[in-house]
């Protein structure tokens, strides 16, 4: 409440003309635990809130937020040139904004004495409809005041000649050159003059994300441990002492046939719902099992269930696993085809994947397609999914995932000269279909279909190679790094999956905190 007064969120109103045109709100407390990166509890908090479900009077919410993918790709940058990493933390970040309409809000009851029964709102309190947007705006204005452009079609990204700097709501970090250090620390000084912030030093925690770094061997790495142990302590998925499954899944998922029932079905989606954060950020190869899994959140069973705790189990084991991004070397600058890559042992700095399974949805007949981008050896942008409509051959199948992969290597081209990285080379998309890549790259004859959006796929996949804008190129179906985004694998071939993915182990390279429990508290699944 002291912080609130402080920055002048609301001033005592007296009953006029005037507040019949504005909208009059309650206000509520919200009491909340935090905790960090760890699981441990650090303090209690006690926050005022604008009751923003009543809300009647709003037009535009939408606050805009970093992607994912972005911010993999910069921390593969980070990698790759040695950039140095610092987080700062906005505090009571959307109070900073104003509102720029008439709100009202009656005083909570311990403060109307020294308030009065009702106040005017003049900043973005937490809880208001439009906060969010408002704090997105006034933190964009101040980015451009400090000298700052925003990235085109990248949200939450800015740059100069010196600075790279990105948030999300209210946690900002700064990608500086180890040489322009004066920059970022007048980049500093004028952030603290702009907002009451917290200096969190080198870049270790990003939004559940640990980021581990071994400036020596220029390697970072991004893993999800402590959300692994937070969802086993929430569904009390209990950590073995025996071994872990070897694989997400073990076969594939039918429909269930059986009376809906309401607990199973509220934890099973639970369960996925949890999946599909941690597949989606750091953890591609569970993305096929989540794909399959997302497709019964309606009408689980008991079998379904158990496949979502396989998989988790599966995590729990495998919790330490990390995608790893690597420091460019000299045999990687330059485009390398994939048969060199593989005898050299070097991948192309950047290149992409797609594969098909055709029609192996028994249900609808819709082919599952995937695709895989790395850079710098860090997986950066991967999708695991089903097609939208059905396909007549596999060659079909492939060409409609191709064709998306292509657009998406495209938008990545045009995001990396918007950030001045611009390849030296044509990227090259790889495909283990035969016929699809020579028909794409007319050494076959084009493909007759009478399926329109097939034929559309097909004609600006050749246009797009024939002008050089991407290069397909085949590669054995056993080195595709995209066929566990496609189909649940057996052991010995996912193991080969988890390897083309970068995937690594860092267990031994964390560092321990002993004792940890009894220096700062209490664990996070004691509160559960």
């Amino acid at each position: 409440m002291d912080d609130i007064v402080r920055k002048g969120c609301f001033k005592p109103e007296a009953h006029e003309e005037g507040v019949a045109e504005g909208e009059i709100l309650p206000l509520m407390w919200v009491f909340t635990y935090k905790f960090d990166e760890d699981g441990y509890l650090t303090k209690f908090k006690a926050r005022l809130v604008v009751r923003g479900d009543l809300q009647q009077i709003y037009e535009d919410t939408y606050a805009a937020t970093l992607a994912a993918r972005i911010f993999r790709f910069l921390v593969a940058l980070m990698a790759a040139f040695g950039l140095k990493a610092f987080q700062y933390d906005v505090l009571n970040a959307f109070l900073n904004a104003k509102v720029d309409r008439k709100i009202y809000v009656q005083t909570p009851e311990s403060y109307v004495d020294q308030f009065g029964p009702l106040l005017r709102l003049w900043r973005a309190l937490y809880g208001l409809k439009e906060a969010p947007l408002l704090w997105y705006n006034d933190l964009c204005t101040s980015l451009r005041k400090m000298g700052l452009k925003p990235v085109p079609g990248i949200p939450c990204l800015f740059t100069n000649e010196k600075l790279i700097v990105f948030f999300y709501v209210d946690d900002i970090v700064v990608l500086v050159r180890p040489e322009d250090l004066a920059a970022h620390e007048e980049f500093e000084r004028a952030l603290k003059d702009r907002y009451e912030i917290r200096c969190l030093g080198k870049l270790g925690w990003f939004l559940g994300i640990r980021v581990v770094r071994d400036e020596e061997q220029g390697k970072v790495w991004l893993l999800q441990d402590s959300f692994v142990d937070k969802v086993a302590a929430n569904f009390k998925l209990q950590k073995k002492s025996g071994r872990y499954p070897a694989t997400p899944l073990n076969e594939g998922l039918g429909p269930s046939d059986e009376e809906p029932n309401a607990e199973l079905t509220k934890e099973f989606q639970s369960l996925t719902g949890s999946l599909a954060f941690i597949s989606c950020i750091t953890r591609p190869d569970v993305a096929k099992a989540h794909s399959v899994l997302a497709q019964h959140l309606q009408n689980p069973n008991q079998k379904h269930l158990a496949a979502a705790k396989h998989v988790w189990e599966y995590l729990i084991g495998t919790q330490y696993y990390a995608i790893c991004a690597t420091a460019l070397r000299t045999e990687s600058a330059s485009y390398i085809t994939e048969g060199e890559a593989n005898e050299a042992g070097v991948e192309p700095l950047f290149f992409g994947a797609s594969d098909a399974a055709f029609a192996d949805n028994l249900e609808t007949r819709r082919s599952s397609h995937g695709f895989m981008f790395k850079l710098y050896g860090m997986p950066i942008d991967w999708k695991a999914t089903v097609q939208r409509s059905v396909t007549k051959s596999t060659t079909e199948a492939e060409l409609m995932a191709l064709s998306i992969a292509g657009a998406e290597m495209e938008w990545w081209q045009r995001a990396f000269k918007n950030v001045k990285f611009e390849l030296e080379f044509t990227p090259q998309l790889l495909c283990d279909n035969t016929a699809t890549v020579g028909i794409v790259t007319k050494r076959e004859d084009r493909l007759q279909t009478k399926l329109r959006h097939v034929d559309t796929h097909q004609m600006w996949l050749r246009q797009e190679v024939e002008q050089k804008r991407i290069q397909v190129n085949w590669v054995p179906t056993d080195q595709m790094p995209a066929d566990g985004l496609t189909k649940v694998l057996p052991r010995q071939k996912h193991e080969s999956f988890v390897k083309q993915l970068g995937l690594e182990d860092i267990r031994s390279i964390i560092t321990p905190r002993e004792n940890k429990e009894a220096e700062k508290g209490v664990k996070l699944s004691a509160w559960n």
